[in-house]
């Protein structure tokens, strides 16, 4: 596992800034599909991430492939990712994984060739580890779109945190779509680099200001209620549909010792000032935690949360 410096996150820009729609969140398919266009299309100007995704396209159902690199985490000021680079020269891929810290959901993305992913659009999906049942919210989303001005594309979907650990020392991982080629990999994610993400994440949780002493003595993290039901399309503004407003929004709130949620904070504004308070609205409102985070000893303890949100309207 290799850690990349603080100042070379910015290659890391094409995980990050891919503005993908949570299953809590109204989307229009058009409108995401032109969000992750423009996000992945910047980021791929980078030379060191487009030369390592010249590839063939992959079977439906093909043997696991093997890693070419090791993971790497990447720092950032607002983000934690992990990736690693898997093919031949023929047909490689890049698999990463970004959380927001200590949230419900992380990010899950596959760069490859067009010929290697398929079509564009949004479809099911299903992950499996072999004789290992994953614990899954619902049904799985992928999308998947080209980006522009290249032969490339990236298919993204979300991850419960619940379902991620338990990809810990899988020596597979599937991800199989309901339209389109099959992409599987051996894993090897093991407890290690989830101590360096982990690491990460409460660096950034310190970094947004949040109190050092009482993240450090999280030994548990909080377990939320239906935390995909936490937003819905009611809560989009008014005044943000008649303007056509959307954008994504991260942000973050305290979890009290009782589960209780307070202080909803916008980390990263949507650019639209009714999203971002929507946001918090919804969350402080319908935002419960079935048990709260624990210390060592198991005794309820103040913690954090955060979540990225992609608000689109209906065209």
């Amino acid at each position: 596992m290799a850690r990349k410096p603080f100042k070379s996150f910015r290659r890391a820009n094409y995980l990050v800034m891919v503005p993908v729609p949570l299953p809590v969140t109204a989307c229009d398919r058009n409108a995401a599909q032109a969000d992750l266009r423009r996000g992945l299309g910047e980021a791929m100007q980078t030379p060191l991430w487009a030369a390592l995704l010249i590839g063939q396209a992959s079977a439906v159902a093909p043997p696991p492939m093997a890693p070419v690199s090791r993971w790497n985490v990447e720092y950032g000021e607002k983000v934690c990712v992990v990736s690693r680079g898997y093919g031949g020269s023929a047909d490689p891929i890049i698999v990463g994984f970004k959380p927001t810290p200590f949230g419900d959901y992380m990010q899950g993305v596959v760069l490859g060739k067009r010929s290697q992913l398929g079509k564009e659009g949004q479809f099911d999906i299903v992950l499996e580890v072999p004789g290992r049942e994953l614990p899954l919210e619902g049904k799985s989303i992928g999308t998947r779109v080209y980006l522009p001005g290249s032969d490339q594309a990236a298919m993204t979907y979300n991850v419960p945190r619940a379902t991620f650990d338990a990809l810990v020392d899988a020596s597979v991982f599937t991800v199989r779509s309901k339209i389109g080629p099959t992409i599987s990999v051996a894993l090897g994610m093991g407890k290690p680099l989830i101590a360096a993400m982990q690491k990460c994440e409460v660096s950034l949780l310190e970094h947004l200001g949040y109190d050092a002493q009482k993240i450090a003595v999280v030994a548990t993290r909080a377990e939320g209620e239906k935390p995909a039901e936490w937003i819905n399309s009611d809560d989009y503004p008014i005044s943000s549909l008649n303007r056509g407003d959307y954008g994504v929004v991260t942000v973050a709130w305290t979890i009290s010792p009782t589960g209780r949620v307070s202080d909803c904070k916008i980390i990263e504004t949507s650019g639209s000032a009714d999203l971002d308070k929507a946001t918090c609205d919804a969350i402080l409102r319908r935002g419960r935690y079935r048990r709260p985070a624990l210390d060592a000893a198991g005794k309820p303890v103040e913690s954090y949360a955060t979540r990225r949100v992609m608000w689109s309207a209906p065209r």
